[in-house]
């Protein structure tokens, strides 16, 4: 299972994020941490296209939310 993970070719299993290095800026605040950042053209999660041309494709939920105790050690 993990020689699929992180691989870009068909069949792995990829999330991959598209942007612009000149235009990417993180615009979330402490009063507003959802905030999207700017300059991120495409994401595909699961090889589903999540994010179009800097748009957050309505409808679309692919993959799962990655969660953790605050100050937990990666494995």
């Amino acid at each position: 299972m993990r020689a699929k993970k992180g691989r870009i070719r068909l069949g792995a299993d990829a999330d991959l994020t598209v942007f612009d290095p000149e235009e990417i800026i993180d615009r979330a605040t402490l009063q507003l941490p959802a905030q999207p950042s700017e300059g991120v053209r495409y994401v595909l999660v699961n090889g589903i296209l999540v994010v179009e041309a800097g748009k957050l494709r309505p409808g679309v939920a692919a993959g799962r939310a990655v969660r953790a105790p605050i100050g937990a050690s990666p494995r």
